[in-house]
């Protein structure tokens, strides 16, 4: 096993081991001291045009920043590790600079913990976070990232800030100070020139994926045994979304969809009011039994005055609710949940919402939602090889909407984050290890 690194001169990118590794060798992430591979430390400021090396593992030390101008690439097969003393280390991109991990569905890029597999844990180091120019709902010099991570926003709604595909964000997450964090993958005012699809966060102490702002498109993700909500947005975002997938850890977990306005003015425009089309979040268990008390709380928490249309959902599992829609203006601004079905139990019937009734809401004519009834997935609560497709007659097979043909959404004919024919999307390039 490779040794601590603090006997390596804390160069960026420096090289210490010298050895080839072939392209076909095999796809799987390697660990830090196999044979035929290179180490380097990955540390500092970027500034200009960078670009890793898929034969080397890159220790990320401290906070790494790209600057404005500059640009990181990242080739596919790549793994990273985010060093577990230096705290927080993280990989932050300042507005103008950009972030290309380009992996495949064969060969995906990993950032997860420098501690060796088997004893990875949640919060190890601090994860990615994207700033671009695009919107945000608070004034201009207020748009500033949780996690120092810097200032954000602008005006620029088809900014870009890069491309994060194939890629995976394991055992990430820390908290700066109460309610300041780092979560998995962050995008805060991150505009429509960026391009994420097929991502997952796994195993991350805070949020799995968050928007603050922005008008950024996201296809394709997978959030595993978040701790706190596996998808955040909120601030303005103003971005599409389809084919999304939340499993929660039964003992670990809070929100599948964390949905909020502006904080401080529910009026404040723009409003956050995304498009976002099949999605499956699975909480701790059938009913939300199982599991720790007060763990895997609510399916979508939608408050402060979002807005927005989520379409085709399926929401199951859930401890507390599956719906859960507080303050008058989030129904006033025209918040929508069409075409999905919620699990057995599943509607909040507190009375720490301003008096919304969600059994009405989701119930509102011609919006064709299905409440209490079982979504007959294949196998959604299997934390080690869940299988998120609708079996033979599932509900789920009927009763869609079909996404409008924009160049970013892709024709269905189910609900839920998972096309019941064929080999499911993330099938071959995520891990499901817990530690």
């Amino acid at each position: 096993m490779f040794s601590r690194r603090r006997s390596i001169p804390v160069l960026t990118l420096l090289t210490v081991l010298v050895a080839a590794c072939g392209d076909d060798d095999p796809i799987a992430p390697i660990e830090p001291g196999e044979p035929d591979t290179q180490e380097a430390v990955l540390s500092g400021t970027i500034e200009g045009d960078r670009e890793l090396s898929a034969d080397t593992t890159y220790y990320i030390q401290g906070v790494v920043t790209v600057e404005d101008g500059a640009t990181l690439t990242i080739p596919a097969g790549t793994l990273l590790l985010g060093d577990v003393d230096i705290t927080p280390s993280a990989l932050i991109v300042r507005r103008g600079g950009r972030l290309f991990s380009n992996g495949t569905a064969a060969a995906p890029v990993v950032f997860t913990s420098e501690n060796p597999a088997g004893e990875r844990e949640r919060g190890d180091w601090g994860g990615i976070v994207l700033n671009g120019r695009s919107i945000c709902n608070f004034p201009a010099d207020e748009c500033v990232g949780e996690g120092s991570s810097g200032q954000y926003g602008g005006d620029q709604l088809d900014d870009n800030s890069g491309r994060i595909v194939y890629t995976r964000i394991e055992f990430a997450g820390y908290e700066v100070s109460f309610g300041n964090e780092l979560n998995a993958l962050t995008l805060n005012g991150v505009g429509s020139g960026t391009e994420i699809h097929h991502v997952q966060t796994h195993y991350g102490s805070d949020d799995g994926f968050e928007w603050f702002g922005g008008t950024v498109d996201a296809k394709y993700l997978l959030a595993t045994g978040i701790s706190d909500d596996s998808f955040d947005y909120s601030t303005g975002w103003q971005g599409r979304g389809q084919f999304w997938i939340a499993q929660q850890d039964p003992d670990d977990a809070d929100n599948g969809f964390e949905v909020d306005g502006n904080e401080d003015d529910t009026e404040y425009e723009p409003y956050t009011a995304p498009t976002i089309y099949n999605v499956t979040l699975v909480g701790k268990g059938v009913n939300g039994e199982g599991g720790s008390a007060g763990e895997s709380t609510t399916g979508m928490l939608v408050r402060l005055g979002a807005a927005g249309d989520i379409y085709n959902a399926v929401v199951m599992g859930f401890g507390t609710a599956g719906i859960d829609i507080d303050n008058q203006p989030t129904i006033d601004h025209g918040l929508t949940i069409r075409s999905s079905i919620v699990g057995l139990n599943l509607i909040d019937t507190s009375d720490d919402d301003d008096g919304i009734d969600e059994a009405a809401f989701m119930g509102t004519a011609g919006w064709g939602n299905r409440v209490g009834i079982d979504p007959e997935l294949t196998d959604p609560f299997n934390r080690g090889a869940p299988d998120f497709r609708p079996m033979a007659g599932s509900p789920a097979l009927t009763g869609f909407t079909v996404p409008p043909e924009d160049g970013f959404f892709e024709a269905v004919d189910f609900i839920g984050g998972v096309d019941p024919e064929g080999t499911p999307w993330y099938d071959g390039w995520i891990t499901l290890e817990q530690s």
